[in-house]
């Protein structure tokens, strides 16, 4: 039969591994705690990060709104300058060979007013040289489409970076 010292010094050694398992307990939950605050953090982060990311897709749906418009004035004015020529050159093609022939034909007829015309002209374009003729407004008056605001950096996120421990390949 066992003695009481023998009773005794079991229990203390009971009480020992009780102890160690309650540190080793306390140790784990610390643990758990730490991951538990690591993830919390982590995806409070890739919160804040995919919040920054749709706001800066939204930012390039504006952009590409604004830059549409402006291929759009591009396109108009192109296409109505391309019609405008085309008008303008062969008019100013007909008009060219009527202007020689008139001119032709007054000087010819009327030699008097003739040297009255180019009298005319030259005091013209003196006139012209101190007193130049105003100038019309230009047809087309650029409007700007509106851009959007900038949304500003990406949010500066912290954090503990977990990184890949290399594995090593058991054979």
């Amino acid at each position: 039969m066992p003695s009481v010292n023998d009773v005794y010094n079991q229990l203390l050694a009971v009480n020992t591994n009780l102890t160690n398992l309650t540190n080793a307990v306390n140790n784990v939950t610390t643990a758990v705690n730490q991951v538990n605050n690591t993830l919390n953090t982590g995806f409070g982060e890739l919160v804040t990060l995919g919040n920054y990311t749709n706001q800066a897709l939204y930012q390039n749906d504006q952009q590409n709104v604004t830059m549409i418009c402006a291929l759009e004035h591009i396109s108009k004015n192109t296409c109505a300058l391309l019609n405008e020529s085309v008008i303008q050159t062969t008019l100013q093609t007909a008009m060219a060979s009527d202007i020689g022939g008139l001119k032709g034909m007054i000087a010819t007829a009327h030699p008097g007013a003739a040297l009255e015309i180019e009298r005319l002209a030259a005091l013209k374009a003196q006139i012209e040289v101190c007193c130049p003729p105003k100038k019309p407004p230009p047809p087309c008056d650029y409007a700007p489409c509106p851009a959007p605001k900038p949304i500003g950096p990406p949010p500066q996120v912290g954090g503990v970076i977990l990184q890949a421990q290399p594995q090593t390949q058991s054979k």
